[in-house]
């Protein structure tokens, strides 16, 4: 299934790129606040993310941005008979973002997210313990962000990723519910269609 998804994936990114006007690559990284729906008792994890993406350029104000991201998700949890405790739920994350570019520098972006857990472990007190069979293995999701890129590389972005299926084993739907903050850098002059 992970190899049939990644094929389309591929197949998909390569197409749009044979039509592009041009392709920059950059890296991406920041702070992840993350929680699960649906679970009482629950605050927000803060994580990190980093990884890179590739920005195809369609049109004058379209372009389409394929990333492959590190995640840190999960929440902290706070149940009256125990102590606090983390719930670490790892991602790699791959989301295909449709950006929009008001100026060449300012755009919108909105698309899906494909994810494959790594890892899941409950921490407490300096312990560490495995759960990753209480978590799916695939994570789907839909992104939702804006970005400013200035003009030497140097860029700043905003997302919100909310989760599409249950990211736990259960009746009940706990989805992964993340908002992030970061920077980018990207290789090269990008420049939109004209």
């Amino acid at each position: 299934m992970k190899n049939s998804v990644l094929l389309v994936l591929t197949v998909c990114l390569l197409s749009v790129a044979a039509r592009a006007q041009q392709v920059n690559f950059g890296l991406k990284g920041g702070l992840n606040v993350a929680k699960f729906t649906n679970v009482d008792r629950t605050k927000a994890r803060a994580g990190i993310y980093f990884g890179g993406f590739a920005r195809v350029g369609l049109t004058e104000n379209w372009s389409i941005q394929p990333e492959l991201v590190y995640s840190g998700q999960g929440f902290v949890a706070d149940p009256p008979i125990i102590e606090n405790h983390t719930v670490a739920v790892n991602y790699i994350n791959l989301p295909i973002m449709a950006q929009y570019h008001f100026i060449p520098e300012f755009y919108l972006e909105a698309g899906p997210q494909i994810g494959f857990k790594v890892a899941a472990k409950v921490k407490n007190d300096g312990n560490s313990f495995d759960v990753g069979e209480n978590y799916r293995g695939v994570d789907l999701g839909l992104g939702f962000g804006l970005g400013y890129d200035f003009d030497f590389g140097l860029g700043v972005n905003a997302r919100y990723n909310f989760g599409l299926t249950n990211a736990a084993d259960g009746d009940d739907k706990h989805a992964n519910s993340v908002a992030q903050f970061g920077v980018s850098y990207t290789f090269g002059k990008f420049r939109l269609k004209k």
